[in-house]
């Protein structure tokens, strides 16, 4: 027995019998469960922090790619996402492959992937990591909205639009990519700006190199907007705020099991 981890998300009546029998496996040593997992499950339940104080090794994500990219911005070791949602892009397995990743992961048959973060610093303040985009998006509907996009010291664009994303390369096949942004290699270090239904024509999509960074700027008097961070967390936002976005010195690290991202794209996002 060799495996001590954690383990956080969402469970049902369905999931019970599966999760329960993880702890009586060979090769593992202790489960941790997260206190509200622990709660339905009638075990003894921990916060994320003690799992880490107790030197887990990782931290088993059960849901979709929300409760991953929740846990995400929690901890800074690795995470295994075990998919229970839809597409689960960014989870690694499904639910009934639980089993052959942990014996995987024991005989060191696996790698971890680390991709850039998003530090948001919102009027100097850091609001948190974001592993795949902030958004900033006018707070009313059919509403459109002045930006002012900076790079480093340089003016980059200015436009009308219903909003703006700036996502990592992991984003990339998320929210910007609905926008029509491009579907950036996770492995490179970049922004990936992306007007959301601009009016100006010439507005469009860039992808930035992470050493400088990108300032958002609502110039307009009382319109505001909504600043969403990775789909968990918001906040309002307008004309005296300054929005800086920077690649964060943490990174996010998953465990991975096979190299081929655009195989995934196909599987998971090109439909047949």
């Amino acid at each position: 027995m060799s495996l001590r981890f954690g383990i956080y998300g969402l469970v049902d009546e369905e999931l019970i019998e599966e999760i329960d029998s993880l702890e009586d496996h060979e090769v593992v040593d202790e489960v941790y469960f997260e206190s509200s997992m622990a709660d339905f499950l009638g075990v003894e339940g921990y916060s994320l922090q003690e799992m880490i104080d107790n030197g887990i090794d990782f931290v088993m994500s059960i849901g979709g790619d929300g409760t991953l990219l929740r846990l995400m911005q929690r901890i800074d070791i690795p995470a295994l996402g075990v998919n229970t949602g839809t597409v689960g892009f960014l989870t690694t397995i499904e639910i009934s492959n639980v089993v052959e990743a942990l014996e995987k992961i024991d005989r060191d048959d696996y790698f971890i992937e680390k991709r850039m973060k998003l530090d948001v610093i919102l009027n100097g303040e850091k609001e948190c990591d974001c592993v795949n985009e902030v958004v900033v998006h006018s707070d009313k509907i059919a509403k459109l909205r002045k930006i002012e996009l900076r790079y480093g010291d340089k003016l980059l664009d200015s436009f009308r639009a219903d909003g703006v994303i700036i996502s990592t390369p992991t984003g990339s096949t998320s929210y910007a990519m609905s926008a029509g942004g491009p579907i950036v290699n996770p492995a490179l270090d970049v922004f990936v700006s992306v007007p959301i239904a601009s009016f100006d024509l010439d507005a469009k999509p860039h992808v930035l190199p992470s050493d400088k960074s990108v300032e958002i700027r609502l110039p307009e008097e009382e319109k505001t907007c909504l600043m969403v961070m990775d789909g968990q967390s918001e906040c309002i936002v307008g004309q005296d705020d300054t929005i800086e976005v920077k690649k964060s010195d943490n990174r996010a690290k998953f465990i991975s099991f096979e190299d081929d991202f655009y195989e995934k794209v196909k599987k998971k996002l090109v439909r047949r």
